[in-house]
């Protein structure tokens, strides 16, 4: 039985990436086509939780309304950092060159020096906002960034990392501590790419769910890059962002790391997803 047919991959962005992709593919669902049934699913950042949500098993209604409902799981306090040194700094990394390993190097060690003196435990947190502790049977990975190294690493339940540690270390922003896993530091792995959808090749079809990305997003590979990638490789890819509809309807939520973001963002994706399901991305999907 060929297990490498359909990939879904769930890309960062806070608040507003986890609660609009969980709301897409309730809609999807509603309308006829199940994601959940991927036999990878890839997830960066806030698109981990989601990643882990999905392969859960619980009622995706049920995972709807912990975004658009009453009961929103208990948010972290935001990191207290210097964004105007920080830019500039992330600029001098950028601009001092070599290749991507090396940049996101410089990037890891920016990101380690903010989280000096932050000694915030988030694991009683993370572990609230996860539907379980223990790595899903499904096939998902987690994209976390060696801060020392500059390298990718794709954790799943052969790893052998704890999986609140694996949430941890892919949503380790600046001012976060990083996963210290195996004797190395892991961050956040939305400062590789905000998709890290090129990890999805081997796979015939691809279905990306992605915000897009701000001018400024940290990110150093785009996602036009990874699309390249997999369609060089030989996989089938569709890509969907955010309508006119839910741009619309996102445009006073206050940005991606506002929590009062969640809701309006799961409600608009929600009814994007019934949208979306065309007989084109049907067929492609199934």
């Amino acid at each position: 039985m060929n297990t490498m047919q359909r990939a879904l991959v769930l890309a960062g962005g806070g608040y507003v990436a986890s609660s609009w992709e969980i709301g897409l593919a309730t809609g999807m669902a509603e309308a006829g086509l199940d994601v959940r049934n991927a036999d990878l699913i890839l997830g960066t950042s806030a698109g981990a939780r989601v990643a882990l949500d999905l392969a859960s098993g619980k009622p995706l209604e049920e995972l709807y309304q912990m975004r658009a409902g009453p009961g929103v799981p208990p948010l972290e306090p935001p990191p207290r950092v210097d964004w105007v040194r920080l830019k500039t700094d992330l600029e001098d990394a950028k601009n001092a060159g070599g290749g991507n390993t090396e940049i996101l190097s410089r990037i890891g060690a920016l990101a380690l020096k903010a989280a000096v003196g932050k000694g915030l435990d988030r694991r009683p947190v993370v572990a609230t906002q996860i539907p379980t502790q223990d790595w899903p049977d499904k096939n998902v990975r987690i994209v976390a960034l060696n801060a020392e190294t500059g390298e990718r690493r794709a954790f799943d339940r052969g790893s052998g990392i704890d999986l609140v540690d694996a949430i941890i270390a892919t949503t380790a922003f600046f001012g976060m501590p990083p996963t210290l896993f195996e004797g190395q530091k892991y961050i956040d792995g939305g400062f590789h790419s905000g998709d890290n959808a090129d990890l999805a090749v081997g796979y015939e079809r691809v279905l990306i769910l992605s915000l897009i990305p701000p001018p400024q997003a940290m990110r150093l590979v785009t996602l036009e890059s990874a699309v390249e990638t997999l369609r060089a490789s030989g996989s089938r890819v569709e890509v969907i962002h955010p309508d006119a509809e839910t741009l619309a309807a996102l445009v006073a939520t206050g940005g991606a790391m506002n929590p009062a973001s969640g809701r309006p963002a799961a409600i608009s994706g929600r009814l994007q997803g019934k949208r979306s399901v065309t007989e084109k991305l049907a067929s492609f999907w199934r």
